[in-house]
């Protein structure tokens, strides 16, 4: 195999958890055997070097929190396990929480595919940040959205599309596309399956692999009032190719590292959208300007959230100091409910606009 094909593999090993979140929509993992013996982990390669995603979000952070400031890192902002795990015992506690009661025979069937033959797993770092429950919901509803913003950010070239109530289509620009379904999401269970191919003149057949995420959250309110999510993702990838699944093993510690790193700057996207949501809605509303490739309708939600988000950012800073009304005035974008006085001297938030419904912009 050629090194350009044996790179593009790899990215291919990258597509689960780039297109599954954040969610958000790539893909990680640790070799395993088919069935349930994980193969010998490698040691896992240290990160290369160059700019990452994490690294232009900590760039935007600045913006977010004031000119002249310095970029946050990531401990101020995540609190993070340094590593994820292969290990057999974290892929058969994995395979127990799959949902599959609650999704049809035909889903089960696609599911089997994939966790009879596991050609990766990789249990993703557990990582907790503070956030707004709503922000967190709203990307995890829709990673077309994050999408758009990565690129409005432009920090990213990928595209997704929405094709169904819970479809999506993702196109990397190199000959690498994928078909993401969303198959359950409840309060702490999510569960996506992306299939994606990779085409090169270079090669002569497409290269083809299968991925499931299994993704796990949890909110905790903090004693001043504010929430924390932990999340944690298990990643199971499949090649039907198995000269492919081998080269894929080669490339294995570098795809580990990569994919523990993808998985905690896509945290530190929604950590910062929530924290600009809260304290820079008018430069969320210029982001939104840039955004395309999502209906209208999505663009609407996005500042109808952020003007929630701030509103309410602005009213607990105000009952947490006890400020008198007119001693903190809120940022205004377009469509932000005001705050108006009411005898007695408090601050009373007029109640924002009601919020479209945030399901999916095709039937």
């Amino acid at each position: 195999m050629s090194s350009i094909s044996c790179r593009r593999a790899h990215k291919m090993l990258l597509w689960g958890v780039a297109a599954a979140s954040c969610w958000f929509p790539g893909n990680s993992l640790v070799c395993a055997q088919s069935g349930t013996e994980v193969i010998r982990a490698h040691e896992e390669a240290p990160p290369e070097e160059g700019p990452t995603v994490f690294g232009r979000v900590v760039q935007a952070g600045a913006k977010v929190l004031g000119k002249g400031n310095k970029p946050p890192s990531e401990k101020d902002i995540l609190d993070a396990e340094p590593k994820g795990s292969s290990s057999a015992a974290d892929k058969k506690k994995a395979l127990a929480l799959l949902p599959l009661d609650q999704l049809t025979a035909e889903q089960r069937e696609r599911i089997a595919l994939i966790t009879k033959n596991v050609s990766y797993y990789r249990r993703l770092p557990k990582v907790s940040f503070p956030v707004e429950p709503e922000v967190y919901r709203y990307f995890l509803a829709h990673p077309d959205v994050a999408v758009s913003v990565w690129r409005a950010m432009e920090i990213s070239k990928v595209e997704m599309y929405q094709t169904g109530r819970f479809e999506y289509e993702a196109d990397a620009g190199d000959g690498s596309v994928g078909q993401i379904e969303i198959l359950y999401s409840n309060a702490d269970r999510h569960l996506a399956i992306c299939e994606g191919s990779f085409t090169s003149p270079l090669l002569k057949q497409p290269i083809e692999a299968r991925s499931l995420l299994l993704l796990q959250t949890s909110f905790i309110t903090e004693p001043d009032g504010s929430v924390s999510v932990s999340h944690r993702g298990d990643l199971f990838i499949s090649f039907p190719s198995q000269t492919l699944d081998v080269a894929a093993r080669v490339f294995s510690p570098l795809t580990v590292t990569l994919t523990d790193r993808t998985f905690t700057e896509v945290s530190m996207f929604v950590r910062m959208m929530s924290l600009a949501m809260s304290r820079r809605p008018d430069w969320v509303e210029q982001l939104t300007e840039k955004m395309n490739g999502i209906p209208a309708l999505r663009k609407q939600q996005l500042l109808d959230l952020t003007s929630e988000v701030h509103v309410q950012a602005i009213q607990r800073a105000a009952d947490q100091a006890g400020l008198e009304l007119g001693e903190f005035s809120p940022a205004q974008p377009s469509g932000t409910a005001p705050v108006r006085p009411v005898e007695g001297g408090r601050a009373e938030v007029a109640p924002p606009k009601r919020l479209p419904a945030r399901g999916p912009a095709v039937p």
